[in-house]
């Protein structure tokens, strides 16, 4: 089977097109020699502006509200902190700029916040718990 690329306008066959999850089919519109082109070639402005709808001035004003640290954890980290966005939001039709929660590392971002599924009350409990554990109240007696 193939696909024809949005990108070069080539058809080619289905392994020349990479995974996307947002897609119904799971493959990319564009082939991975177009997209790794798009990659190299986009700057961060413009990846900021079709992802989240944001300009440079307005991440780099978040960043100072959070004060130029992850708005979670608090650390500072030497790479620049992943826009948090709300992906429920986001496929509701909500304008992207809306949907935009603020900046954190990539610990926060990708594995506490992916790993809850953004559930207020996972992260309620999880609070609960480290603040009783209930081993704790076993293991005393």
């Amino acid at each position: 089977m193939t696909r024809l690329c949005e990108s070069c306008g080539k058809r080619r066959q289905l392994r020349f097109f990479g995974p996307d999850a947002r897609r119904t089919d799971g493959l990319s519109t564009r082939c991975v020699s177009c997209a790794k082109r798009r990659r190299q070639t986009t700057s961060r402005d413009q990846r900021l502006w079709e992802s989240y709808g944001i300009t440079t001035l307005d991440y780099d004003a978040i960043l100072a509200a959070q004060g130029g640290v992850c708005a979670i954890c608090k650390g500072s980290r030497p790479y620049l902190l992943d826009v948090d966005h709300d992906h429920a939001l986001e496929k509701a039709g909500v304008p992207l700029r809306q949907t935009v929660r603020g900046a954190l590392c990539k610990r926060c971002n990708r594995r506490l916040l992916r790993c809850v599924g953004d559930d207020i009350a996972i992260l309620a409990a999880a609070i609960e718990y480290l603040q009783d554990p209930p081993a704790m109240r076993i293991l005393e007696s």
